[in-house]
């Protein structure tokens, strides 16, 4: 038996570590995905280089491989004994690389050893396999090149040659693996346990080409659980790569990978409609996880996430949604817009506060359709909305509420636009405030018009507030002191040293007006202190 060993052990442990990452962007990257052709032709390259014309054998063990001498490639990075694992699993104890080493042949080698080991064994097991595929160039469980070349020979002579890379990916080709008839059912591993087992590898290894390979195998599990309706099971997986995508000290390519494997999740409606659902319970999705699985899943999932909080009748799951939301960002505006002129007073209401929690300046075209809204609900917490958004459209809007006929809004545009500290709205508070109301029905508006007035701490309302401080009212007395109670406290807030020639007349009196223009000079003079 004619052996060719290796003559440079770290070429060959390069060239069989770019198999191993070859083999992991197969298992891992979807069809089409630029790193499985590149990987592909990368490993094919460094393998050439190591063999320089000769053929190379070698033993695979769990550990990882040997020489057929039995000296092991010390494979410190332990990638090449990652791949001499996945041999091993499939029963391959040796594997031989021929010097004329095809890439259509590593190509169909890579895809027979991405099946399971099962499939593997139903089929016949991996030299029978690999030689219906005409895979000639490399031969697992042989070392003798006389018997390889007889081999060979046969298998050239039916003519059958593995698919080009390019054939692959560019057309939807099944891989078919024929089971023999006499070979007894394996039987499937509990895919729970393997899920748990994976994930205590997942938890710790930082390894960037071990990790794809295993949030591969993860995902896998996950979909034969939730083949068995079984969403529970698979949060654990959901949570974890959540965690990994936050995760800076991983390295980018597995917060990526990571990343990756939750649209995967998210792509189970299922899965994702057990999330949405358990955000209000105690052993359910955590916030960290649920923000993480909507934000990869997309459009899609977000828009799953508006239905789900339009549709839902548990409180608990619409407020964890609308906090969810929120947290989306800009992200989830498109989702949102088209619902906003939805029927249901309760959805338009939540969609505006959302869209008011993102601060999406986008949206306050569409909210200032909701301010006509039906229900005086919807109008008022879009009002908030727009309050939260800030800047020029969003300030008119809520201003051209006060110019309105609805009444009912007032109160709240007068808040939302004293907690804006809107000076361009200065003007119509101030004719709120002075509006002839001898016997002041319109008291509650008016002081609401003064606090507004006191939170934007513009000046020029000073003038007209004192004179309206020392004005003598005699119809409706009660009412015209408390409304001086609050110019007092409204000039105090002003802290303007023009109120406070009225403020120490007022003061001499007695009474409550006299004890609030007291309180507001002894404010203006701290204030001056």
């Amino acid at each position: 038996m004619q052996v060719i060993t290796p003559s440079s052990p770290p070429a060959v442990l390069h060239a069989l570590g770019n198999v191993s990452r070859a083999l992991r962007a197969w298992q891992f990257y979807p069809k089409g995905h630029p790193s499985r052709k590149n990987s592909i032709l990368k490993a094919h390259l460094s393998l050439q280089r190591a063999l320089d014309g000769n053929d190379l054998s070698l033993l695979c063990g769990r550990g990882g491989f040997s020489l057929p001498n039995g000296e092991p490639l010390q494979d410190g990075m332990h990638i090449a004994a990652s791949l001499s694992f996945e041999l091993f699993a499939r029963r391959a104890q040796k594997i031989t690389f021929l010097r004329d080493l095809f890439q259509e042949d590593l190509l169909d080698f890579i895809r027979v050893v991405s099946l399971p080991p099962d499939a593997i064994q139903e089929a016949g097991g991996l030299e029978r396999v690999m030689g219906e595929h005409g895979i000639r160039t490399i031969w697992a469980n042989e070392f003798d090149l006389a018997a390889i070349g007889g081999k060979r020979r046969e298998i050239e002579s039916r003519g059958v040659v593995p698919p080009g890379l390019d054939e692959i990916e560019g057309a939807d080709l099944e891989f078919p693996v024929t089971p023999e008839p006499s070979a007894p059912s394996a039987g499937d591993a509990d895919p729970e346990q393997a899920l748990h087992a994976l994930l205590s590898r997942l938890s710790t290894t930082v390894d960037e080409d071990i990790y794809p390979m295993l949030a591969r195998q993860g995902i896998i599990c996950c979909e034969t659980l939730m083949a068995r309706h079984e969403p529970t099971a698979v949060l654990p997986l959901a949570e974890l790569f959540a965690q990994h995508t936050a995760d800076p000290g991983r390295g980018k390519k597995i917060m990526a990978v990571a990343r990756f494997g939750l649209e995967q999740l998210a792509a189970q409606e299922e899965f994702l409609e057990f999330v949405l659902e358990s955000l209000g319970a105690v052993n359910g999705v955590s916030p960290r996880g649920a923000l993480a699985l909507v934000a990869a899943g997309g459009q899609a999932t977000l828009n799953r996430a508006v239905e789900k909080m339009a549709l839902t009748d548990n409180p608990a799951v619409r407020k964890k949604l609308i906090q969810l939301l929120g947290r989306q960002g800009e992200s989830a505006v498109a989702s949102i817009l088209p619902m906003l002129n939805d029927n249901r007073w309760y959805v338009a209401r939540n969609l505006a506060a959302i869209l008011g929690d993102i601060g999406s300046r986008a949206a306050v075209p569409e909210l200032e359709n909701c301010l006509r809204h039906s229900d005086g609900r919807v109008a008022k917490e879009t009002i908030r909305s727009l309050a939260k958004i800030g800047g020029r459209q969003a300030e008119e809007a809520i201003i051209a509420i006060l110019r309105s006929t609805d009444a009912a809004l007032w109160p709240q545009a007068i808040a939302s636009l004293g907690g804006m500290k809107s000076r361009k709205a200065l003007a119509v508070l101030l004719q709120i405030v002075c509006d002839d109301d001898r016997f002041l029905q319109n008291l509650p508006l008016k002081c609401d018009a003064l606090a507004a007035i006191a939170m934007i701490g513009d000046r020029q309302a000073t003038p007209r507030l004192v004179r309206l401080l020392e004005g003598r009212h005699l119809l409706a007395r009660s009412r015209w002191t408390q409304f001086k109670v609050a110019i007092a406290a409204t000039l105090a807030r002003l802290d303007d040293g023009r109120a406070l020639p009225a403020l120490k007349k007022k003061a001499r009196g007695s009474g409550e007006l006299a004890r609030a223009c007291t309180e507001a000079l002894d404010a203006i003079g701290r204030a001056k202190d």
